[in-house]
């Protein structure tokens, strides 16, 4: 219910069709799913989009592949075939990129721009700045503080679950530099999620709750969104993107797991050897 199906004459027929280069129009519409996987979208909404543009530049033979790694495009035009493949890497689940994409290819569909101008927009925005440092870490501070106060923490259970997101946030920043596996930053962002919560608990048991700052903070680093798409997937029938999503949220959880571990852990040592 998103595109409207526009007719060819309203993009001036064949001409339409044979003033737009096959190869620019591959480019355009790989670059178009590219940002679409990147920035959270489903996967039937990335094959849906780039085969409704394409559909809507009047080529023949569409055939869209996408999984979270990879998209594959191939169609036909004046007589030739065009295909091309594109390893995509990482996400940054940006949801006001992705309302800008899809307003995009509405905007395609509904024949407001044309080709050049869908480049243009395209690639404004791209060039769109993300979201400022310090809003970054206000959300997640102020998430883990709610988080905490929603599964029945205290305000001081709240505060310190605040100051947890902050440093998880931080934490996440120098991984991200490094370029780090999905695994390993979040068994680092792990480790730092848990360091407040243990001193906070130790030093003043009766004021600070370690389960309920734990648990407002962990909320930061649950894969929520791949959860809802692994779903999504599985009644679309997209059973391979829903398996490598599933596998990327066990992941997640399993590196979640032993970064908490390993300070609890090393401080369980620490008092037996100190008793």
């Amino acid at each position: 219910g998103c595109f409207k199906r526009m007719e060819m004459k309203e993009l001036g027929g064949e001409d339409a069709v044979v003033a737009i280069d096959p190869d620019n129009l591959l480019d355009f519409v790989c670059e178009l799913g590219i940002r679409l996987l990147r920035n959270g979208a489903e996967i039937y909404r990335v094959e849906e989009s780039v085969r409704r543009v394409l559909e809507i530049y009047g080529v023949d033979g569409i055939n869209v592949f996408a999984i979270p790694s990879l998209i594959l495009i191939n169609f036909s035009a004046a007589g030739h075939n065009y295909s091309k493949s594109v390893r995509v890497r990482g996400t940054i689940n940006n949801m006001e990129r992705l309302n800008l994409l899809n307003a995009l290819c509405r905007k395609i569909c509904d024949g407001v721009l044309d080709f050049e101008q869908a480049k243009q927009e395209l690639h404004a925005i791209e060039r769109r700045p993300l979201y400022p440092l310090w809003a970054s870490y206000l959300a997640y501070g102020a998430a883990a503080f709610f988080f905490a106060l929603f599964w029945g923490g205290s305000v001081w259970d709240a505060t310190a679950a605040l100051v947890s997101g902050l440093i998880v946030k931080f934490a996440l920043n120098v991984t991200m530099k490094f370029k780090t596996n999905l695994f390993f930053s979040n068994v680092v962002a792990g480790c730092f999620l848990a360091v407040v919560p243990i001193l906070c608990h130790t030093l003043y048991p009766n004021y600070f709750h370690l389960d309920m700052i734990i648990i407002g903070t962990i909320m930061l680093l649950v894969p929520g969104v791949a959860i809802a798409n692994v779903m999504r997937d599985v009644l679309a029938g997209d059973t391979l993107t829903a398996l490598t999503k599933f596998t990327e949220v066990l992941i997640i959880g399993l590196g979640i797991a032993i970064g908490i571990a390993i300070p609890m852990s090393l401080l369980k040592l620490l008092f037996a050897a100190i008793g």
